[in-house]
């Protein structure tokens, strides 16, 4: 008589190495923080711009009607940007830098002052110095 032996392996995985939850509270903060001051800032645009509804600048998509206000473009703007925000947001990013160039222009800098934007943490700076300092 044969005897059937099965061997009955176990495996044990451990798992870790996950994100903490201290980790994503901080970026959240963080990436909430950035979209407060971005909005502020391109708020405080308009009004001395004397666009109406400055508070556009909250809430996303109207942000990018707002922007076309300040820059003076057309219609059309503000649909190419909101179709391709979607499927190519480089598209829309340097649609924002050449209102953005228009918008430096028109509180009296140098329209090279939108260019600036593509740089990450300099942008801060460059959103700040257009909304609150004078020429």
């Amino acid at each position: 008589m044969e005897a059937n032996l099965v061997a009955q392996v176990t495996y044990t995985y451990e798992v870790s190495g996950g994100v903490p939850g201290w980790l994503i509270a901080l970026l959240v903060v963080f990436w909430l923080a950035t979209y407060i001051f971005s909005a502020f800032c391109l708020m405080k645009m308009a009004d001395r711009l004397g666009v109406e509804n400055g508070w556009f600048a909250f809430i996303p998509f109207l942000n990018l009607w707002l922007l076309t206000q300040m820059g003076n473009r057309e219609t059309s703007w503000f649909i190419i940007m909101l179709i391709f925000s979607f499927c190519c947001s480089i598209v829309t990013f340097v649609m924002i830098i050449l209102i953005m160039m228009d918008v430096a222009e028109a509180l009296g800098f140098e329209n090279w002052w939108g260019i600036l934007l593509i740089i990450p943490i300099f942008n801060f700076y460059v959103l700040y110095k257009l909304a609150f300092t004078e020429p």
